[in-house]
């Protein structure tokens, strides 16, 4: 296997739902840095999942300063993840109709099983790859690995490390300015990174379906995917039933720009048999 650019190591973190010093969410013990990013990301998902959460609610939650907190969620707003008025940190998705942040709406893993091996059945050997960063695609190292050889390009320092250990994965990983709520880099960088690569294919993913057209949280996670698309001579369209009927910030593209929108059983029939009366190229996993 060849690593051509970034590997990093990262540590899974888990969290619950109880506030006991006991019950608190796990994070890396290795190095500053890297609880510094677990914690911030789990306190991303803690303020999501609510909508709303007070700084001090934070502070108890995670057992760390209000000192501590401020530092965090300042990064967290700085990244554009959620915003901070008066002692309360507000989701920006928290406005009625709004996905949930991260595809988290649709939690059954064997759901993402079947959509991302149903992707890998459209990739051939020898083809080259863009994935963007999504749960879904934390499944596909498994599925994509009897397609080998393929050279896979990412941005998500997840996918970057299910794939390292791969044989005949030829692995490139984009750089740019790393976002710790996203696990993902982002940025110019990455973007031109992306512009001088000719992929057979780009699986992407997004925050929101409204009304047969993809919407995302971000314009970084929005850019990386346009620039992946228009790179690609196939774009594969990977979508959970949670995604369907809610919107985001950033409008994408139609359902009809995209080869294959791969959905899962759970997508009610009538919205199947919607998109395909629109010419979409549905595919059920």
């Amino acid at each position: 296997m060849k690593l051509i650019e970034q590997q990093q190591k990262r540590h899974s973190v888990a969290s619950d739902n109880t506030n006991s010093p006991g019950n608190r969410p796990h994070l890396p013990t290795d190095s500053r840095q890297a609880r510094q990013i677990a914690r911030r990301r789990l306190i991303a998902d803690y303020v999501n999942s609510r909508q709303s959460a007070r700084i001090d609610e934070i502070s108890k939650r995670f057992g760390i300063s209000l000192m501590t907190v401020h530092r965090d969620i300042d990064t967290l707003v700085e990244d554009g993840l959620v915003s901070k008025s008066r002692g309360v940190i507000t989701s920006r998705t928290s406005a009625a109709g709004l996905a949930e942040p991260a595809d988290t709406a649709a939690t059954d893993a064997g759901d993402y099983q079947a959509i991302a091996a149903a992707a890998a059945d459209l990739i051939q050997p020898g083809q080259t790859v863009f994935l963007a960063g999504s749960p879904i695609l934390r499944h596909a190292a498994r599925h994509l690995a009897s397609k080998v050889p393929l050279t896979i390009v990412t941005n998500s320092l997840d996918l970057m490390n299910d794939f390292r250990e791969l044989p005949d994965i030829s692995l490139i990983g984009l750089g740019g300015t790393f976002k710790s709520w996203s696990g993902c880099f982002h940025g110019p960088q990455t973007i031109r990174e992306i512009n001088d690569i000719d992929a057979d294919a780009a699986i992407v993913s997004a925050d929101a379906i409204f009304e047969e057209k993809t919407f995302y949280e971000t314009e970084e996670d929005l850019a990386v995917r346009n620039a992946m698309q228009e790179k690609a001579k196939r774009i594969i369209l990977v979508a959970s039933h949670g995604m369907f009927d809610k919107k985001a910030f950033y409008g994408g593209n139609d359902l009809r720009d995209y080869d294959a929108v791969v959905v899962n059983s759970a997508v009610p029939p009538l919205l199947v048999d919607r998109m395909l009366s629109r010419k979409i190229h549905v595919r059920l996993a």
